[in-house]
């Protein structure tokens, strides 16, 4: 009885319930070096860096993987690259009271999986990061 209970109050779960707040974020803007960065690319535990512009609206978002990618392309010429000249534009994105489960199925959607959603309000404004749970 009790994990058939805790599976129906996980189902109930929405996106705000299970989401990380705005203060805990790594986010950069589009203009800060590469290199500049990997700290908070790396100590948020997220694996990503959000980039912002000045009304914390969400230009793009930059992972560790791209971070790989772009070193392997770029050599030495990383340090000269800003985030968002290597940022993806249009990442996959969610609202705050879609159900979790939802936000799973679209973490896990073609053409491949994620392992975060950027959380925006209606303008487009970065409220927090919707992330897998290990």
């Amino acid at each position: 009885m009790k994990g058939r209970q805790m599976l129906t109050e996980i189902c109930k779960l929405q996106v705000k319930d299970v989401m990380k707040k705005q203060d805990e974020l790594p986010v950069c803007k589009e203009g800060d070096l590469i290199m500049d960065q990997l700290v908070e690319l790396t100590s948020k535990g997220c694996g990503c860096l959000l980039v912002i512009d000045d009304e914390y609206c969400l230009i793009g978002t930059f992972t560790d993987g791209d971070l790989r990618r772009t070193l392997k392309a770029s050599g030495e010429g990383i340090f000269k690259l800003t985030v968002g000249q290597m940022c993806n534009r249009n990442p996959r994105t969610i609202s705050s009271n879609v159900m979790a489960v939802d936000a799973m199925r679209r973490m896990e959607a073609p053409p491949s999986p994620v392992q975060f959603l950027p959380v925006l309000d209606d303008q487009n404004v970065l409220m927090a990061l919707s992330h897998c749970m290990d």
